[in-house]
């Protein structure tokens, strides 16, 4: 393999990993409906919410107030609100990263 071909494989395979994404606390707050928050009791650590409605799981993230984000599952729902690891800091400090919504699929 030349040199070349190397450093590309190298590369196009660090493209694709995924960045690190943080635990959260996920409480259920009433029947069909959940709280999820990074842990440690920050004021600023609530992500959003998720409520189960007509068999679809939806999403309010706090990060993307007007989004309509859906999902199939309570697990893909969390995983809308989860941040990567390195957001978690600047989240802790107030401030919400901008990140590219991650529309769920339509009903």
């Amino acid at each position: 393999m030349s040199l070349v071909t190397a450093t590309l494989h190298r590369l196009s395979q660090a493209v694709r990993v995924p960045p690190a994404l943080s635990d959260v606390e996920v409480i259920a707050v009433s029947d069909g409906d959940w709280r999820v928050s990074l842990p440690g009791g920050s004021p600023f650590a609530l992500l959003g919410f998720v409520t189960l409605a007509e068999g679809r799981y939806r999403v309010q993230s706090l990060s993307r107030p007007f989004a309509e984000l859906e999902a199939d599952t309570l697990d893909e729902a969390i995983d809308m609100l989860r941040p990567r690891s390195a957001d978690v800091p600047a989240i802790l400090a107030g401030a919400r990263p901008a990140r590219g919504a991650r529309m769920a699929r339509a009903a």
